[in-house]
């Protein structure tokens, strides 16, 4: 409870973004509406736009009903993304969405939504202009800032003057750094058994470089900055134009994995290692080439983050290949002075005809090989700390 406690004081000591009506703000809610896919990614959105009188503006309920005509019938966007879509368009008093809402009606039959729809209906007869169906392009924002992360050319240089923000208010960062290449939105709750607390981070990606997070503040009413986060490479699914990777010339992302593997950056590596763990399947190569790093890099974890990168490949390993790593693993147990790396690596091995049953013996893959196959794609970029 007092880490909870801790957790929820340290966000205070940063700056705080408590413009509501900021450019920046406004800017990356909209983009934000017209990326979210998931619940947790437009929940914090939506809530703000409900809740923050400040946020009552066209410019914001204008691009939610766009948003709302456009996404109304996919079978794959979240019911309740819908609904918190409407419950924007009902913060207006007028009939300024009455044609939306309409619209609304006849494209679905679903009685959540059309409940919904006919509640936000406004009966307040004050003439205001109504909202004209198509007037607002909601694709254009993001295909401006896709642009941007293809044109961008990420440097160490840019990456040390990223580094170097004082911190500040959303509107601070983009004068410090430009416009992100990337915006994630997320919520979850977080709780010690006693206390439970709604925590929603919005994340800036510059691509090459790394992300820069902000925590939501209630009791604020804004975003506090909390850290950048130096990775040229952990964060590059996160980016839109992965999407059309093969249209344009990037990358598979199996050889993107390959390549964050073999980085050297312990942000990258975990969250690649993360990734094959988590899927049903994943190449020998990747878990050859993690069982390499592991049995010749392990004895430099001397900070947390790479203690816990390692960690994560002894977790691979363990529930993933078998027999064929064992002895690598027992090696790590034996040898390596943190007892968190000690402890993953003591897992018990899942049975698994996945790899081969014959033992993987350190230096049948050269990593420096492996580099050379696997350049990074930022090579004039190099900067990390670490975290993730």
């Amino acid at each position: 409870m007092k880490k909870l406690a801790f957790a929820l004081l340290l966000g205070s000591v940063f700056s705080i973004d408590a413009t509501a009506q900021s450019p920046a703000r406004v800017w990356t809610y909209e983009y934000l509406l017209a990326t979210a896919q998931t619940e947790r990614e437009l929940a914090p959105i939506a809530e703000h736009l409900v809740q923050v009188k400040q946020l009552h503006m066209p410019a914001l309920t204008d691009f939610a009903a766009e948003v709302l005509l456009a996404r109304v019938s996919e079978p794959g966007y979240p019911l309740q993304n819908k609904v918190r879509l409407i419950s924007v368009l009902g913060v207006e008093k007028g009939a300024r969405y009455t044609a939306v809402l309409a619209q609304v009606l006849r494209k679905t039959k679903d009685r959540t939504l059309t409940n919904a729809a006919r509640a936000a209906m406004s009966r307040d007869k004050t003439a205001i202009p109504a909202y004209v169906p198509g007037t607002i392009d909601i694709h254009s924002i993001v295909k401006e800032v896709e642009a941007a992360a293809l044109a961008a050319k990420p440097t160490t240089a840019q990456a040390m003057h990223l580094a170097a923000f004082p911190g500040g208010t959303i509107d601070q960062l983009f004068d410090w750094a430009g416009r992100p290449q990337q915006i994630v939105s997320s919520q979850l709750r977080v709780g010690d058994g006693i206390i439970n607390v709604k925590v929603q981070h919005l994340s800036f990606m510059y691509r090459g470089l790394g992300r820069v997070i902000y925590d939501y503040s209630t009791a604020k009413g804004g975003w506090l900055y909390q850290l950048f986060v130096a990775d040229p490479l952990a964060f590059e699914q996160e980016f839109s134009y992965r999407d059309r990777a093969q249209e344009l010339g990037l990358p598979d992302d199996p050889t993107l994995e390959m390549i964050q593997l073999v980085s050297g950056y312990s942000g990258s590596i975990r969250n690649v290692v993360e990734l094959n763990y988590q899927r049903e399947t994943r190449p020998l190569e990747f878990m050859d080439t993690a069982a390499e790093i592991l049995a010749t890099q392990f004895r430099s974890a001397s900070d947390p983050f790479t203690v816990d990168m390692y960690a994560w490949i002894c977790r691979l390993l363990t529930m993933h290949g078998g027999q064929r790593y064992a002895a690598i693993l027992k090696r790590v147990a034996a040898e390596t002075p943190s007892s968190k790396l000690r402890r993953f690596a003591q897992l018990p091995i899942e049975p698994t005809d996945e790899v081969p049953a014959e033992p993987y013996l350190p230096g049948a893959i050269s990593l420096a090989a492996q580099r050379e196959k696997y350049p990074s794609l930022y090579p004039d970029s190099t900067l990390t700390n670490g975290r993730l």
